[in-house]
């Protein structure tokens, strides 16, 4: 994909410091060559300089957003080798009164009702307990012979 850096973010001349910002980010993403990068860069720093404020704003959310979704992706991530170990669907009905379904969109975020599915603080609660729970449940287990 080349970078076709002067009509995707200088013709649209309506867009806001956010939107552009976001623009840059993603062709910063897809640069392919340093040149590329290096026009880029020159673009966030004429956004900078030309809305210092919305420049700053722009920035601070999206670094926001991506601690977010690292944030989640760990959860993600935690969740992968103990759900091989322990059932999913029991966790969702003995502690959430749910179905797997429903477990599993909060843990790989899939979109419910047009946005993506998340833990509350309170369900993290609920899960981390119910680990937990389990946890106790298989440590005290002995098999009698």
């Amino acid at each position: 994909m080349n970078l076709c850096f002067d009509t995707e973010v200088n013709n649209n001349i309506t867009m806001n410091t956010k939107e552009r910002f976001e623009q840059l980010k993603e062709l910063e993403l897809n640069a392919r060559s340093d040149k590329e990068r290096a026009k880029v860069q020159q673009e966030f720093d004429r956004l900078a300089t030309e809305d210092p404020d919305g420049f700053e704003d722009a920035y601070i959310e999206s670094a926001r957003s991506t601690l977010h979704k690292a944030k989640r992706l760990k959860i993600k991530e935690q969740m992968h080798e103990v759900s091989e170990i322990v059932s999913m669907s029991y966790i969702a009905k003995t502690y959430f009164n749910k179905t797997k379904s429903w477990l599993s969109q909060r843990i790989n975020e899939l979109n419910v009702n047009g946005k993506p599915a998340q833990f509350t603080p309170e369900e993290l609660e609920i899960l981390n307990a119910a680990f937990q729970d389990i946890s106790k449940k298989t440590g005290a287990f002995r098999v009698l012979i």
